[in-house]
């Protein structure tokens, strides 16, 4: 990399992570449709296992992302057994932790759906969530998989077995929900049978494409010693996923303060967080791109391209969600009300929350984008403590002033998540360009 990456060499990098986001969030609508028919109980029964299921993955995204950082470094270097190690050390914890997934599933999922209290939703939803607890290994293998294509600039690839998996929850939901092909219906745990028996054919997919491609093969070996990289890729590994585990978190709290103000905020905030899941997409694919270019460039000493390349895709990331966050914005009366046809209340408010959301997008599209450079630098603790300040002392505390306390509403919350990602803005723009730690970190 003797120049600055151009904006095509950015987008065939970021473009393929946001569209394999978007089949993610549409497999998760897959499944709701089709546990659908069995009543209001089983969709609440799925909505508490999907919900926790989210937040462990968002605790254990460091598997997919710390893997991406560690390979994209190593592979600058034309370091294959480092290379070859972090993949091994990987596959190493994921097998310890799936192991215990396992082990414990029917154990926890009694357990939560024994606090939910409802005899009705325990019923629904113990051997669902019991399925998916069983399927998070056979994810996580993927993850690192997922890690090392992505490590070595190839997106792509990913895209292919997430299209997959998708196309096959819609088979497999067909076949053990609704019993087609005369197969025997399962009612709502055979949505969870079919997620853990698509991830096991996107899983061996993706094996099959890491050893055939001669891009990833060489770094496939078992054999490669990997112990002295444990401690690396685990300190790496649990920054990246308490960030993004405690956000979420952070989002689930805020439904919490959001309860006391009755259904209509309730509504308004599910159709809210649905378009915030959309226009969220965008900036995710670029967090994921400057992870794997940062980390090259600083491995080959061309820090003084560093900036330059990041402010090129800062430009790339907010251009994209500008486009896509004032479409959402203009058309957000429409959107709602697609959502809420019969209440015009929950429409008109949702349209004004919407529009908020759209706005902390641009600053957002910036933010993500700085996550991803100072985590390909390895400042992760950083982002870790500025995440629990803005989430748990700015965000919260305000949402709970405005909206309840100054009785704005679910409108009130919505100006607080505003103010949190400009704050997290403000906070990484002044971490990166102006402290620039990250020079000493990789020196």
């Amino acid at each position: 990399m003797q120049n600055i990456i151009s904006y095509k060499q950015i987008g065939k990098l970021a473009f393929p992570v946001i569209l394999a986001q978007s089949v993610v969030i549409i497999n998760g609508m897959i499944d709701l449709a089709f546990i659908s028919p069995y009543g209001t109980e089983a969709i609440a029964a799925v909505s508490i296992a999907n919900a926790l299921c989210a937040t462990l993955f968002n605790f254990l995204e460091g598997f997919r992302l710390g893997t991406t950082v560690l390979v994209s470094r190593a592979s600058a270097a034309n370091d294959v057994p480092k290379a070859t190690a972090v993949v091994n050390t990987g596959l190493f914890l994921v097998a310890i932790i799936g192991s215990l997934f396992i082990a414990f599933a029917p154990y926890s999922s009694q357990t939560i759906y024994a606090v939910a209290g409802n005899e009705q939703m325990t019923y629904y939803g113990v051997d669902y969530l019991k399925v998916w607890l069983w399927a998070i290994p056979l994810i996580l293998f993927s993850y690192v998989l997922i890690g090392l294509f992505r490590g070595l600039s190839d997106t792509a690839t990913p895209l292919y077995s997430t299209i997959v998996i998708c196309l096959l929850n819609i088979f497999f939901d067909y076949l053990f929900v609704c019993g087609g092909f005369g197969f025997p219906s399962m009612g709502v745990k055979g949505a969870a049978w079919g997620t853990l028996f698509a991830n096991l054919a996107g899983l061996l997919i993706i094996v099959y494409l890491a050893l055939r491609k001669p891009c990833t093969n060489k770094y496939i070996h078992l054999k490669q010693p990997f112990l002295k990289y444990v401690p690396e890729y685990i300190s790496l590994a649990v920054d990246v996923g308490l960030n993004t585990g405690f956000t979420l978190l952070a989002l689930l709290l805020f439904v919490c303060l959001m309860k006391p103000l009755g259904t209509t905020a309730l509504a308004v905030h599910q159709i809210t967080l649905q378009a915030f899941n959309f226009a969220y997409l965008p900036a995710i694919g670029f967090l994921i791109t400057a992870s794997i270019i940062v980390p090259q460039l600083l491995e080959k000493h061309h820090e003084c391209l560093l900036l330059p390349t990041v402010n090129r895709i800062c430009t790339m990331s907010l251009s994209v969600v500008f486009v896509t966050s004032s479409l959402l914005f203009f058309f957000s009366p429409t959107v709602s009300s697609f959502f809420s046809p019969a209440d015009k209340l929950v429409a008109k408010q949702a349209a004004q929350t919407i529009k908020l959301v759209c706005l902390g997008q641009l600053f957002s599209s910036v933010y993500m984008v700085l996550r991803g450079a100072l985590t390909g630098c390895k400042d992760t603790r950083f982002i870790v403590y500025e995440g629990w300040v803005s989430s748990y002392l700015i965000f919260l505390p305000l949402a709970y002033l405005l909206a309840v306390k100054s009785g704005y509403g679910i409108y009130g919350g919505y100006v607080a998540f505003l103010l949190w990602c400009i704050s997290d803005c403000i906070a990484l723009v002044f971490r990166f360009y102006l402290q620039r730690r990250w020079q000493n970190n990789n020196r």
